[in-house]
């Protein structure tokens, strides 16, 4: 009697082995679910990142170019852009000059290469170097002769300093024991055609002093260099004012040696002082722009 074969354990093999198929083949797909879902997050969180960074710059920016506003302003008002500074400005700033802000915000570092080059000829600077040098020269002339003067007691004698007379300057007027005076310090040798001026200015301070007898005396002073010795004596050429011209080595007793005759009392030095330095109602004199004077 024929017996028919055992086919379980056949069917349990094949099913197992189905199984595993259908096992690995879903672990592979996780697999690269799992993979392209680690990739989507990597690619999400870099976009977010540069958004994110791109948001913040445009807020510096608003914050940096934004005016300020009131509380009730419905938005903000964007400010002109700050002027580059110049270099002068950079340096004042760089130095102390400017705020710690102002420092920081402005770029220092604004120099002109061309401004450090030769850019014009000696022949147009030559001209204007002269007269600095003259005005220079001067400077140092009148500081002489203010040194020698202060030798003067101060109880009697009055020294005025850059006095303007019709916008002229006078550089020393003088009052006190032997008289009144009118002072240059000149910086070379006296010139011809220059003489009348100063004794005009004399006249006119004496017309300063009404009831005043007395000459006012030009003296005009040699200051710089060796000619500090020369011995006073009159300069003039006939029929014109003249001058005494001397050394400042001579100057005070040139000075002494007129005598009392036209002398203001200490007492009129003290009035004098007094009343120069009153204050009066109303705003002050007007100094001239221009104040010419004899070299």
């Amino acid at each position: 009697m024929p017996i028919a074969a055992d086919t379980t354990g056949g069917h349990s093999t094949t099913h197992l082995l189905l199984g595993l198929a259908v096992l690995l083949l879903a672990l592979a797909g996780a697999r690269t679910l799992l993979c392209a879902a680690t990739r989507l997050a990597h690619h999400t969180k870099r976009a977010l990142s540069a958004r994110h960074r791109r948001a913040r710059s445009r807020q510096r920016e608003r914050t940096h170019t934004a005016a300020p506003t009131a509380p009730d302003t419905p938005g903000p008002t964007t400010a002109p852009p700050a002027p580059r500074p110049t270099a002068h400005q950079s340096r004042h700033a760089a130095s102390g000059g400017g705020d710690a802000s102002a420092l920081r915000a402005w770029n220092l570092d604004t120099s002109t290469p061309g401004n450090r080059s030769v850019r014009r000829s000696p022949e147009t600077l030559e001209p204007l170097a002269d007269s600095l040098r003259s005005a220079h020269l001067r400077m140092i002339a009148e500081a002489h002769v203010a040194q020698t003067l202060a030798a003067l007691p101060s109880e009697g004698w009055y020294i005025g300093r850059y006095v303007l007379m019709d916008s002229h300057r006078i550089p020393f007027v003088i009052l006190g024991e032997t008289g009144a005076f009118a002072i240059w310090a000149l910086t070379g040798p006296p010139v011809w055609d220059e003489l009348p001026f100063p004794s005009e200015m004399a006249d006119r301070v004496k017309g300063k002093l009404p009831g005043y007898t007395g000459p006012v005396q030009v003296g005009l002073c040699r200051a710089l260099g060796q000619t500090a010795g020369i011995a006073p004596r009159w300069w003039c050429r006939p029929g014109e004012p003249g001058a005494w011209v001397m050394g400042r080595e001579w100057l005070i007793r040139w000075i002494e040696h007129f005598g009392p005759q036209h002398a203001f009392g200490a007492g009129d030095i003290q009035r004098l002082r007094a009343l120069a330095d009153r204050r009066r109602d109303g705003p002050p004199p007007r100094v001239p722009d221009v104040v010419p004077d004899i070299d």
